[in-house]
């Protein structure tokens, strides 16, 4: 390791749930699979409490939801030239019910889910996440609004995601398709979740996040403590491919610790940047949370 790629704490980023929380605790996964659950409980929309009034509690709350909050750590190695490696405080907040899920910093709606995966079904939601922007010197948020759906069944889950900046930062989208296959052991002790992505990327997002604009240049300029990063456009769009394994041991009905290892491999249009010296970016999550 050269002296540049020395261990790094930043305590500033809590808003770094991440992106990477895609264990979401995990939790809702293990809350799907029973068969049956929820059984006999009215999906009306319109069903009217004592009073007469709309019953908002059984169609956004759910008396099923749980709550899993924590905290953790994020590992993290920027492609960038000069970046360190750095790592991250992290609070850890999932959220699942019938209607309204927060996973990491992902909130949205489930439009249809899956009753029963051990039967198999379709699920859709909407969405909206914001994005940290690659890079210690380049890091700048953005805020997504996406829809994600697909099938689920016992054998995994397949998914497609499309996202749209709707805070004007890029103008760009992304299509992601992902592949994942949970494994949970005889006694619910340990589920391992292997994870394969494969994400487009439209070339204004793709310059957005790969691609180095002026001013960042002139930012990397004036400090000297920075690598000089000089401005490149990247003017194609890009595919991603993506591998991750989540790991979930669940000490008792309430706590669990997570494990999360990811590592995606850059298209070789970002790799013409001269400012990217590694292909491969790479993150870890280790954290732990209580579910009430």
């Amino acid at each position: 390791m050269t002296a540049g790629d020395k261990l790094k704490i930043h305590i500033s980023t809590p808003i770094l749930l991440s992106t990477l929380l895609v264990g979401n605790i995990c939790l809702a996964e293990e809350k799907d699979i029973p068969a049956n659950e929820g059984e006999g409980q009215s999906n009306t929309v319109n069903e009217q409490d004592s009073n007469g009034l709309w019953n908002y509690k059984k169609f956004l709350l759910d008396e099923n939801g749980k709550w899993s909050l924590g905290f953790g750590t994020v590992v993290s190695n920027s492609p960038f030239k000069g970046e360190k490696i750095s790592v991250t405080p992290i609070p850890v907040v999932d959220y699942s019910s019938k209607n309204l899920f927060i996973r990491g910093l992902r909130g949205g709606y489930h439009i249809k889910k899956v009753e029963n995966p051990r039967e198999g079904g379709y699920f859709l939601d909407v969405f909206l996440s914001p994005r940290i922007r690659p890079g210690d010197s380049r890091r700048k948020i953005s805020l997504d609004g996406g829809v994600s759906g697909g099938y689920q069944s016992i054998a995994g889950t397949v998914t497609l995601s499309m996202l749209h900046d709707i805070s004007a930062q890029s103008g760009g989208m992304e299509i992601n398709a992902s592949y994942s296959f949970p494994y949970q052991t005889p006694g619910k002790k340990f589920l391992f979740i292997p994870k394969l992505e494969i994400t487009y990327q439209s070339e204004g997002l793709a310059n957005y996040l790969w691609g180095i604009d002026n001013k960042t240049y002139l930012k990397s300029l004036a400090n000297l403590n920075e690598v000089t990063l000089e401005p490149y456009r990247i003017t194609t769009s890009v595919f991603n491919i993506s591998a991750s394994m989540t790991h979930v041991y669940r000490i008792d009905d309430h706590w669990n610790t997570l494990f999360l290892a990811k590592i995606t491999a850059l298209d070789g249009d970002i790799m013409d940047n001269p400012a990217i010296e590694r292909q491969f970016d790479y993150s870890f999550i280790i954290g732990t949370a209580y579910t009430f």
